[in-house]
């Protein structure tokens, strides 16, 4: 498996636990004007709407993401490998093109506003304004009820340490995906069992790992589950 089917897997997973949590999610590709190339890639833009709920799964949200009951909580996501350094692409704080034209995709603000948050947001999602407590944020105008996130995420790295900037580690992925997919006990409301092709291609190798697996595993034991069912490549 090459490291791009890896990312691929990486960036599924987090699909997978968004999902889990309440929000909708898409890639988003930010076009340039250069023949042949992009501004950027948005790995996961995720959206959740504050009365989101689904009460017969017996399982909240996780209380990690710190969704909100308040607002409408706009996540533009980026994943990490473990070679790579824990910070938002360069082309996302270091001009604020690229982020004008996600939210203006993203359809939740006037253009006027979108000027304004996309220059918060930018200082927000600098490297040296990063914080080891939270996530970027920032707060829409008042008609919207929204808020903005920036999400770095690692699967490959298990645990955050200290010094580290917040980011969703590889436990935490890990551990709330298996709660959902196989509790413990069984759900009165809420069978586990169902045909495993009812999720999206791109879910489904991922979802047969966590209710097939007793252990909950790492990053590494998906990779090689998915790279010997063949059915999954």
């Amino acid at each position: 498996m090459d490291q791009k089917q890896k990312s691929a897997i990486q960036e599924n997973l987090l699909a997978l636990y968004l999902r889990l949590n309440g929000y909708f999610t898409t890639g988003l590709i930010v076009h340039s004007s250069e023949k042949g190339k992009n501004r950027t890639e948005i790995d996961s833009l995720a959206v959740r709407f504050p009365y989101n709920s689904e009460p017969q799964r017996e399982i909240l949200p996780s209380k990690y993401i710190k969704t909100s009951c308040q607002y409408v909580d706009l996540l533009i996501c980026e994943v990490k490998s473990r070679g790579q350094q824990l910070r938002f692409n360069e082309n996302l704080y270091k001009t604020k093109d690229a982020l004008i034209d996600v939210l203006r995709w993203a359809g939740m603000f006037k253009e006027n506003d979108v000027l304004i948050l996309a220059k918060n947001l930018q200082s927000e999602l600098a490297p040296n304004n990063l914080k080891k407590n939270k996530m970027p944020e920032i707060v829409g105008p008042d008609y919207s009820k929204t808020r903005i996130r920036g999400v770095l995420c690692s699967p490959e790295r298990w645990e955050k340490r200290n010094n580290q900037n917040w980011f969703i580690n590889g436990k935490e992925l890990f551990d709330y995906i298996h709660k959902c997919l196989r509790p413990s006990i069984a759900r009165s409301k809420c069978s586990t069992k169902y045909d495993y092709t009812l999720w999206t291609p791109k879910l489904e190798p991922i979802v047969k790992y966590f209710k097939k697996q007793d252990n909950i595993g790492r990053i590494n034991n998906l990779y090689s589950f998915i790279e010997k069912d063949t059915n999954c490549l």
